[in-house]
């Protein structure tokens, strides 16, 4: 008998499982034309899987790292906005965070993919219904990073051109 194990990860929403490929070939059942084939094709699945799950580290940021109020990581601005991540995947940005609720200057949707993150307005006099797509990472625990990848709102690339401290979950 010929056993063939190989172990891949895929990428889940919320976290990533391991997963076992198992094969067993027992003599006389299948010829080497065939083992090579089933090989093969385990073979490019997993370079398929590698690819895709490359994409994401220990670095990405999931929906659930984001939820709650962040602030710029600056101790010298005057005017400092405020972002709130929602749970259901809005956000809403205030220059008051007492006032993110009532008074937002930016409010809409988010989606992330991989490390990118897009912000896709809904209400905004500060960026109409322009969107905005970063690269978003954890830097460390509370902390993140983003990186303009093409964003024309200047206020929304002023906010996001800095790291970000949560200051409440």
């Amino acid at each position: 008998m010929w056993v063939m194990v190989m172990k891949f990860c895929l990428p889940d929403e919320q976290h990533r499982e391991n997963y076992l490929l198992f094969f067993s070939f027992k003599e006389g059942r299948i010829d080497m034309k065939s083992r090579f084939t089933v090989f093969f094709m385990a073979i490019v699945l997993m370079l398929f899987l590698a690819i895709e799950n490359g994409q994401c580290t220990d670095s990405c940021v999931q929906l659930k790292d984001l939820i709650g109020i962040w602030k710029p990581d600056t101790t010298n601005d005057m005017f400092i906005s405020f972002i709130k991540f929602y749970d259901d995947g809005t956000y809403r940005i205030a220059y008051d965070v007492e006032k993110i609720e009532t008074r937002p200057t930016d409010k809409g949707q988010i989606k992330l993919e991989g490390k990118d993150i897009t912000f896709i307005p809904s209400e905004s006099p500060m960026c109409k219904t322009t969107p905005g797509k970063y690269t978003i990472k954890k830097i460390e625990n509370g902390k993140l990073e983003f990186t303009v990848q093409e964003d024309p709102c200047d206020r929304r690339r002023c906010l996001f051109g800095r790291k970000l401290i949560q200051i409440k979950p």
